[in-house]
């Protein structure tokens, strides 16, 4: 069994990039019962796209789970393009790397951005998941709206932990 995740970027999540602020920890402790529960229900493989914000916390969740308590569990951490983190803050690159090399293995789609590549990533999260985890506040557009939508479409289980009420949802 397999878990993939979508989730918003920094900007669209209620806490920005304070992490220690009560919702941002109430937001990986759902993250944490989410991976906790599905690891001891017999999924053994997360899926994680590796962008900033939910995807790294995401993650990072799972490294934590599989260092503390599921050793076996596998972390995949799917890259829309192998440049992704050049323009991102020296904190967030130093997290993206850390997350690659503590992966099980790290997928790589494309060498250079190319127009897609991110729907293309998510489209590859979703086809190779079980169910789906969304971050997720219900907008239309974006990246993680895409995600959810493809999964719908394609018949996933998808979890859904509304960023800003921390209001769980189970779309079968």
């Amino acid at each position: 069994m397999s878990l993939a995740f979508t989730g918003h970027r920094p900007e669209l999540l209620p806490f920005g990039e304070n992490e220690l602020s009560v919702a941002s920890l109430r937001t990986k402790m759902m993250m944490l019962t989410e991976i906790m529960n599905s690891a001891a229900n017999g999924c053994d493989t997360f899926f994680a796209g590796g962008a900033r914000g939910g995807d790294l916390i995401f993650a990072e969740q799972v490294l934590i789970v599989k260092a503390a308590v599921f050793p076996d569990i596998r972390l995949i951490t799917v890259v829309p393009y192998e440049g992704q983190a050049n323009g991102w803050t020296e904190a967030w690159r130093d997290r993206y790397f850390r997350v690659l090399e503590l992966s099980t293995d790290v997928i790589t789609l494309s060498p250079r951005y190319a127009r897609g590549c991110y729907h293309a990533r998510n489209r590859f999260l979703v086809s190779n998941a079980d169910r789906l985890l969304a971050l997720y506040n219900g907008g239309a557009t974006g990246g993680t709206a895409y995600t959810v939508k493809y999964a719908r479409q394609q018949n996933k289980e998808i979890i859904v932990i509304d960023p800003k009420t921390l209001e769980r949802t189970v779309i079968p």
